[in-house]
């Protein structure tokens, strides 16, 4: 599998169920989720509620990179580049590769609805802090 074949994997899960569904979050939370052309559009975003496929095809490649695992990165404790958010994480690679972000800036968080969508397409597993490919 590479970043390209996972994501036909989610538009095939997509397309199964009206391209709408709810996902749902570690701790019992969950989010709405509809597929565009473009990539998917989350509600649990705000004002930056869509995802491109090439984070998803990014995060998958990554993952492939580093033998099927993955810190998810944390960006609401640490600039890019820092401990909590080192670049080869899932959060710091697509905010450096996809979002232009340099080591050093804030960057906007999206793990949460990426991990969770990795995982409801079955192509991921999560555990504490990291994402584990299956």
């Amino acid at each position: 599998m590479d970043g390209k074949i996972a994501v036909e994997a989610i538009k095939r899960k997509f397309e199964r169920i009206d391209r709408k569904v709810i996902i749902p979050m570690q701790k019992g939370r969950a989010f709405k989720a509809s597929m565009t052309d473009e990539g998917v559009m989350v509600d649990n975003l705000g004002n930056q509620p869509l995802l491109p496929w090439v984070v998803f095809q990014g995060a998958i490649d990554l993952l492939i990179r580093k033998g099927g695992r993955a810190e998810k990165g944390n960006a609401m404790a640490s600039r890019l580049g820092a401990e909590g958010l080192p670049l080869d994480s899932i959060e710091g690679h697509i905010a450096l590769t996809v979002y232009g972000k340099r080591p050093g800036e804030s960057v906007f968080r999206r793990i949460s609805p990426i991990s969770a969508i990795l995982v409801w397409a079955e192509l991921c597993d999560t555990n504490p802090g990291e994402l584990v490919l299956r």
